[in-house]
Order: structure tokens, then sequence, then C-alpha cells
């Protein structure tokens, strides 16, 4: 099943620049596994050491937060679009 990763803002560097990644997966976290593989380091740079997605990163499955879901379980379905976004703090 395709699944679109589109990575916004700065985090593109992490993707040689791309907007969009496919990838096959079942789930956010395989994913994000999948595209480690493509682009080395990019786990590194979204989860912590304990594989949890850091605070200032967010990932939106068609919209959805899913930190409000199933986290990094969260199921994926052919179609499917996942955003990540970088949070930005300022004043």
């Amino acid at each position: 099943m395709s699944i679109q990763f589109e990575f916004l803002g700065p985090l593109k560097q992490l993707v040689n620049g791309q907007d969009i990644v496919e990838i096959q997966a079942a789930t956010v976290g395989e994913a994000l596994d999948n595209i480690d593989g493509r682009y080395p380091g990019i786990n590194q740079r979204l989860l912590s050491d304990e594989g949890v997605l850091h605070q200032h990163i967010n990932l939106f499955v068609n919209e959805e937060d899913i930190r409000y879901g199933s986290d990094l379980e969260t199921r994926l379905s052919a179609g499917d679009k996942v955003t990540v976004i970088s949070a930005i703090a300022g004043g």
C-alpha cells in the first residue's frame, strides 16, 4: 500500500528537499523506519532515544494528530497522507 509522507519547512532537508516521499507501511512507526532506511538519520531527528516522537515534531495522518490516537502505532491505509511538521516557537 502506498502512503505519502509530506515533509514541511526545514524538515524537507532530511529527505533531500523532496516535498513528498512515497512509502509502503502498515503503521506510522514502520513507515518512519522505512524512510530512515532510505534517508539514514531521519529517525534520530524525529524520535527520542526511547523511540518516542520529539515534542517539537508533529505528525498528522489525514489531518489527525497521531498523539491523540495510537501515536506511532497508528494504522495506515493505501492513499493515506502523513504530514510531518516541526513546531516553531517564538515570542
